[in-house]
């Protein structure tokens, strides 16, 4: 299932997607407490990806970002009067429905506290304006191309990014596929088959991240996550194929990677 949400807001940060996840959490709470803290109270998988498309009318600039009380740093912000795209697609109905309902109740959400996320020494919010389920497209042959929503994570057993044009990237693609379904509450068992890729049009891109523990653990502001962005043949049991299409490929899917779209 896949839902888009309309945000209205004046400023957005290039360093948005720890604050996406605070949305989907407090989302969560309001609708199902036991849930989100099924989901956020251990480390599992998280059956989900999002991607934030940006206004097409719109400037760029950069801005001091104070991500919080230790950290300042200065990056690109968007600023535009238009409407910003939160894309979200799940394989659990239940994550879905929880993150609707609760969407329901969440008029506006502090993208910024008092001392965190404060563009330019300003608070930020996000008005929620509207949000629609979509239709999504459907899966019947071991063979899809799809191109890449927000960047794919593939990292080996050392965090170390491994990119669409390495000979290893098929081997750690289906490693950690095949862990991905293996969990419960996405499938309960690993590939069907091996997964093939196929790259057609692929990139390398690099994004800025930043998550609360990882700051405590290096005393660093932001991490940068090497990714393969772009258009790419994916074949597969079409069973795997469909999950993939709906929770993201490769890892940190729950932190804004990995979505895809289908092309054809």
């Amino acid at each position: 299932m896949r839902i888009k949400i309309l945000i209205k807001a004046n400023i957005i940060p290039f360093l948005y997607r720890h604050r996406v996840i605070s949305l989907i959490k407090e989302a969560l709470k309001k609708s199902d407490r036991d849930y989100k803290e099924f989901f956020y109270n251990q480390q599992i998988t998280k059956p989900f990806s999002f991607n934030l498309v940006f206004p097409k009318e719109k400037e760029i600039k950069k801005a001091l970002i104070q991500i919080d009380e230790k950290f300042t740093i200065e990056d690109k912000i968007i600023i535009s009067n238009g409407y910003s795209s939160l894309f979200i697609s799940s394989s659990d109905y239940r994550f879905i429905i929880a993150l609707f309902n609760g969407l329901k109740r969440l008029n506006t959400f502090n993208f910024s506290s008092e001392n965190s996320m404060l563009i330019n020494g300003k608070k930020i919010n996000w008005k929620i304006k509207k949000f629609v389920l979509l239709n999504e497209r459907p899966i019947t042959k071991n063979t899809v191309i799809f191109k890449t929503n927000s960047p794919i994570i593939v990292e080996d057993k050392d965090d170390k990014p491994v990119l669409f044009n390495e000979e290893r990237f098929e081997k750690e693609l289906n490693e950690i596929m095949d862990r991905i379904l293996k969990s419960p509450h996405i499938k309960g068992k690993g590939l069907e088959e091996p997964l093939k890729f196929e790259p057609i049009k692929m990139q390398k891109q690099v994004v800025k991240h930043t998550l609360k523990s990882f700051r405590e653990n290096t005393g660093k502001p932001v991490m940068y996550l090497t990714g393969s962005s772009g258009i790419f043949k994916l074949s597969g049991h079409p069973e795997d194929l469909k999950i993939l299409y709906k929770i993201g490929i490769g890892t940190k899917t729950g932190q804004g990677f990995g979505m895809v779209e289908v092309v054809s």
